[in-house]
């Protein structure tokens, strides 16, 4: 296995681990004492609205197929945004799917969908599945490629065919507005890891330390290191949590496209 391999493995398990150990705080907080009761037992302030407490196991969604959970090549696995299932088959489709959580105004994402057909250049009929399916908030539908660049030509080329044709299956309703074509260009490794960060922000983040974090940020004029953010502080961890929540809300912004660490420049984005 390459570093590169080892790297985004790594930084996959690491937001695994994060997100299975916030479900248990969050099991260990909800459950009852042994000794309580059910009578004594604390109810929820407003019982006409307890179902949304209730837990809703993830789906698969939209998915036209799912695909096998182990294949000697590939590295397959899912990961789940807001509720549904995004299998990946390969470290670069994973790399695709947490990029595509990080992007603003999206409402849903899918995997293995939609499925349409097109005519090739043989005159055959032909299927192709898109490895995913975004949803904007504004209603607008985006189906997604992902491939390796070396075959960016073949690609853009069977997606030229699968748009002339209305992006349906048989002729059927258009199912998507457009299609895309992402390679490693767009999920390399550096943005994988910025994604990673940021998605294991969303869900280990502390609302206090952000709002202080907040209130330093707006102190601020010109350019500030990433480090210097973390100085100070009583906890380290809630502050560099707080400070991938703000990028991600876009409220700091750093300079340039690379990897984000301690010594890369933030500066004040629109609020």
């Amino acid at each position: 296995m390459n570093f590169k391999n080892r790297i985004a493995r790594k930084l996959y398990t690491r937001r695994a681990l994060a997100v299975s150990d916030a479900l248990a705080v969050g099991a260990r907080m909800g459950r009852r004492p042994n000794g309580m009761q059910g009578s004594a037992a604390r109810k929820p302030a407003n019982c006409e609205n307890a179902d949304i407490f209730r837990y809703t196991p993830p789906h698969p969604g939209l998915a036209t197929r799912r695909p096998a959970l182990k294949q000697a090549k590939t590295s397959r696995g899912h990961s789940i945004y807001r509720g549904v299932v995004l299998w990946h088959e390969s470290l670069l489709e994973l790399r695709v799917s947490y990029l595509l959580q990080t992007w603003r105004d999206v409402r849903e994402i899918h995997s293995q969908y939609p499925r349409v057909t097109f005519v090739d250049a043989e005159g055959k009929t032909r299927t192709h599945t898109f490895d995913f399916y975004v949803v904007f908030e504004d209603g607008r539908r985006l189906a997604i490629a992902v491939k390796m660049n070396r075959k960016r030509a073949e690609m853009l080329e069977m997606l030229a065919r699968i748009e002339a044709e209305g992006i349906c299956h048989n002729g059927g309703r258009r199912l998507a507005d457009e299609t895309r074509l992402m390679t490693e260009k767009d999920g390399n490794v550096a943005s994988f890891h910025n994604c990673s960060e940021i998605l294991a922000a969303r869900e280990t983040h502390d609302p206090v330390a952000v709002e202080e974090l907040r209130q330093i940020v707006r102190c601020t004029t010109g350019r500030i290191r990433f480090a210097t953010l973390l100085s100070g502080c009583r906890d380290v961890a809630a502050r560099r949590a707080a400070v991938w929540h703000l990028i991600d809300l876009g409220e700091l912004v750093s300079k340039g496209t690379g990897r984000i660490d301690e010594l890369t420049w933030l500066s004040r984005g629109m609020e």
